[in-house]
């Protein structure tokens, strides 16, 4: 017996409304799509650090980093 099919046993015994509840916090999870994890962000900044020091891009302030936060997204 797959994992899969081990899951789905154990789901076809829980009671309607954890069912429900769990199916809505699986639809939610998948469809908010991939958003990037902790370490990913990391990486992603310290890339640009480095990029900054070569002078690829052009260096931040603090000041910048305010402005940017504050952006309605």
């Amino acid at each position: 017996m797959s994992t899969a099919q081990i899951i789905y046993e154990q789901y076809k015994v829980l009671p309607k409304r954890v069912r429900e509840e769990l199916k809505a916090l699986i639809i939610n999870e998948d469809s908010q799509g991939q958003s990037p994890t902790l370490m990913q962000e990391i990486e992603e900044s310290l890339k640009q650090v480095k990029l900054m020091k070569e002078g690829k891009i052009p260096k931040r302030t603090w000041a910048d980093f305010k402005k940017e936060i504050q952006k309605p997204q």
